[in-house]
């Protein structure tokens, strides 16, 4: 792998961190651009298409807003990178915040632009797991 591939991953993750927190419709735009279409999810030992992710993450945000931290780290190496970082989850009822540490691993694949780095898959852990239940 090129250096520059892992340039454009690192340069896809931080300006979608960026972006990210405009709510669902936000994050929607940005997921749209940073996954293939047959791309999956990984999160508490579930593998989810990129619908079923969608899907979750929507009713997440019917009851939390959630806004992404800062990078605590992020390691890059040809196709694969290992990010951590922070979220804060406000509960749209109760206003009730927590802070969310969040470990991913991802694998990209190289695209010829506009669409460039994309994520084939994700596994992600966080230290505090919530639930649209």
């Amino acid at each position: 792998m090129s250096r520059n591939f892992e340039e454009a991953i690192k340069e896809r993750l931080e300006n979608g961190f960026k972006n990210w927190n405009g709510g669902y419709d936000g994050w929607l735009e940005w997921c749209n651009t940073l996954y293939e279409p047959d791309a999956h999810y990984n999160v508490y030992g579930q593998r989810w298409t990129l619908q079923e992710y969608k899907d979750a993450m929507g009713k997440l945000f019917t009851i939390f807003d959630m806004e992404l931290g800062e990078f605590d780290n992020m390691i890059i190496k040809d196709d694969w990178c290992a990010i951590r970082y922070s979220v804060i989850i406000t509960n749209k009822q109760t206003g009730e915040k927590i802070e969310q540490h969040t470990m991913e691993f991802v694998h990209f694949k190289d695209n010829p632009e506009p669409a460039g780095a994309r994520v084939i898959e994700g596994w992600a852990l966080s230290d505090k797991q919530i639930s649209a239940h």
